[in-house]
């Protein structure tokens, strides 16, 4: 009776159904209609909420307690640890959704050509007006190295090699999400070199952190050598999605489908978008994508800040517009990394992309490394089923999504 009363619910509202649950995975169809038998139907969430695992949440009492809050896909993040970690945490999400009884998708986020600091043994700050020196092509460096002895040049490693050679003299270089900006005052213009800088914003950084350079781009392939190892471990141990990170044209998506296509496999590809060049491509990168990510933490770094608002807005509308789902990230519950509660503004800013139309809202420090990953995961839920269920300005006055083509309604069905 249950589904049945459910099947006439979508029959009577076919044109208002999320773009979710056109998605070609079955976890995620069944994550749609997961309620329990006294459940009413009106009262299922419909936008899904992604989770980051990382120290935070990696522990099986935490994974319990973040998927009974809401998480419905967890992110496997390939730009940190190594394989054999990801192939525990994996296993372990996989008891978890056992041991639970509720549906557990898998994002696998492959690293990208996103260039970051080296290996750092410990935090450090950098102070507005010191001089920084990024050695490109070096791993790591120790203490002694990153800050000699009577030697006033702060020392920070940068493992690609070709960083010297991309950027110029003049050009700024951004860390940890733009939080820290620096300005090259001296670069050779060749790799493995060294690239002489000085602190515009200080603040502190740490190891593995993201280096943005706005207007610039760089040589690396949007699919390197590191992705496709990453991307092969997660097909093989059942991953649900595979999300390409840097993605700034449909071509850039070429390596990861061709090896969908060698596997036979009907994974679905995420194309995140974090780059101005994105924007600009949009339409062929749409055709060639399963759905978008729009990744706010590089995106709103490489672009003016006052203009990413639309363009999330311009991502989510033409997204839709090709039956797309699309997923909304970074920042979403920023402060409940130290707080346990969050800002009136964070939980407007939920409440604005499920109105925009969003399919999925990520938390990635929030769980991953913060203090209160369960209240995160909780406000963010409470927050989605409320949007999503007003009777004024929920899902009922989203934006119309187009009905699925023929063969994503037969794969569907």
């Amino acid at each position: 009776m249950h589904a049945i009363q459910k099947l006439k619910q979508v029959e009577s509202n076919e044109n208002l159904i999320s773009a979710a649950s056109y998605m070609p995975t079955s976890r995620l169809t069944r994550a749609d209609s997961f309620a329990g038998p006294d459940e009413p139907l009106e009262a299922i969430r419909r936008t899904r909420i992604i989770c980051t695992i990382g120290p935070a949440s990696s522990s099986d009492e935490k994974l319990d307690q973040i998927l009974r809050a809401g998480m419905d896909i967890s992110r496997l993040n390939y730009s940190h640890g190594d394989l054999e970690s990801k192939t525990e945490l994996i296993n372990k999400l996989r008891a978890a959704e056992k041991r639970v009884g509720k549906p557990l998708a898998l994002l696998a986020d492959l690293p990208g050509p996103k260039i970051r600091l080296g290996i750092l043994s410990q935090p450090l700050t950098l102070p507005v007006g010191a001089v920084v020196e990024i050695h490109a092509g070096v791993k790591s460096m120790q203490p002694a190295e990153v800050q000699p002895p009577g030697d006033s040049v702060i020392h920070l490693p940068a493992p690609y090699e070709g960083l010297s050679e991309d950027i110029k003299t003049g050009d700024a270089v951004l860390i940890a999400d733009g939080l820290v900006k620096l300005k090259v005052t001296n670069c050779p213009g060749k790799a493995c070199a060294v690239i002489r800088c000085v602190v515009e914003v200080g603040g502190p950084i740490d190891s593995r952190k993201g280096l943005n350079l706005p207007n610039t781009l760089v040589k690396l392939p949007a699919v390197t050598d590191a992705d496709m190892k990453a991307m092969c471990h997660a097909l093989d141990h059942g991953v649900d999605f595979v999300a390409v990170s840097y993605v700034r044209n449909g071509q850039d998506l070429a390596p990861a489908r061709e090896e969908l296509r060698r596997r036979k496999s009907i994974v679905p590809l995420v194309a995140k978008i974090e780059h101005p060049s994105a924007l600009r491509n949009m339409a062929e990168i749409l055709r060639e994508a399963d759905a978008v990510m729009v990744a706010r933490g590089d995106l709103g770094v490489e672009i003016p800040m006052e203009t990413l608002p639309l363009a999330q807005e311009e991502i989510i509308r033409a997204a839709l517009g090709r039956g797309l789902p699309v997923i909304v990230a970074t920042q979403v519950l920023e402060s409940m990394q130290f707080n346990p509660t969050p800002t009136r503004a964070e939980l407007t800013d939920i409440a604005t992309a499920i109105r925009q139309g969003t399919s999925c809202l990520m938390l990635s420090g929030e769980t991953a490394t913060g203090q209160y990953p369960i209240e995160a995961v909780t406000t963010m839920a409470e927050v989605a089923r409320e949007v999503d269920l007003h009777p004024l300005l929920g899902s009922n006055l989203r934006p119309m999504r187009p009905k699925p083509w023929p063969a994503q309604a037969l794969a569907h069905a």
